[in-house]
């Protein structure tokens, strides 16, 4: 059976690579807080990575040690309680780059009508290193994602290594929390991202994964999307990945 068989495509909507300005931690209109679930050390690749962006004047919320749900759940309710409209999750496992923000926050600046929540493009620290972006091509289920283009891709559940959601969102989900949470009744322990990821796609809250924007995974090496693609070289025969293909393009929205 050859490759392509294997391969499922869907239509996906695909926003073009916005060009804006950088963004102040002073700006009136999007005030970000970063939030940062420390539920194990920081390596020290991440601690200078982290360093860069507070170099930067971003402001970080204050949280000690606590389980991963528990973190995510207080920091969106650190946002709720504060004068910031956005909230930035940045995982202590990853590396990630000075200029996340700038590269998260262009989106919901050049399409304030289409973007409530968007991360950048991650992938499993373990095998298969997939992107921790998935498809569900109809069935109900998430597949892993084989081909994309170059924008911000709409998907139907995002990985939260790196994810900035809008202060709307948690005001949309006020009644049904938890936001975050972990099902330990369900096989595999479904994480936090799966249940969020439910969560908006059960209220019409479109995800978008920036596919321009990686944080490499902190593992015994570094994890990127090459590693993805010789364990798929490999396994062909036993997966089949979802492909977000013929894209739609938005343009000028």
């Amino acid at each position: 059976m050859t490759e392509v068989a294997h391969i499922r495509e869907v239509s996906r909507r695909l926003l073009g690579v916005p060009d804006v300005p950088p963004l102040s931690p002073a700006d009136p209109d999007m005030r970000i807080m970063i939030g940062i679930p420390m539920e194990r050390t920081i390596n020290q690749h991440a601690f200078f990575g982290f360093w860069a962006i507070a170099m930067g004047g971003w402001p970080i919320a204050k949280l000690e040690y606590t389980r991963n749900d528990i973190a995510r759940e207080k920091f969106a309710e650190f946002l709720m309680s504060s004068q910031a409209t956005h909230l930035l999750m940045l995982d202590s496992d990853h590396i990630h780059p000075p200029d996340i923000v700038d590269r998260l926050a262009r989106w919901f600046r050049a399409y304030p009508d289409l973007v409530q929540v968007v991360g950048g493009l991650n992938y499993r620290r373990g095998e298969p290193f997939d992107p921790c972006a998935f498809l569900d091509p109809g069935d109900g289920g998430f597949r892993r994602m084989d081909n994309w283009g170059l924008g911000a891709t709409e998907i139907e559940a995002l990985g939260t290594g790196s994810i900035m959601i809008a202060r709307s969102v948690f005001e949309k989900l006020a009644d049904q929390k938890p936001w975050f949470g972990y099902d330990y009744n369900l096989p595999g322990y479904p994480g936090t991202d799966m249940w969020f990821s439910r969560l908006c796609t059960k209220n019409d809250i479109s995800l978008w994964c920036d596919t321009t924007t990686t944080s490499p995974h902190i593992g015994d090496r570094f994890i990127t999307e090459k590693d993805y693609r010789a364990w798929i070289a490999e396994h062909m025969e036993e997966v089949r990945p979802v492909s977000p293909f013929p894209l739609i393009r938005l343009e000028g929205v």
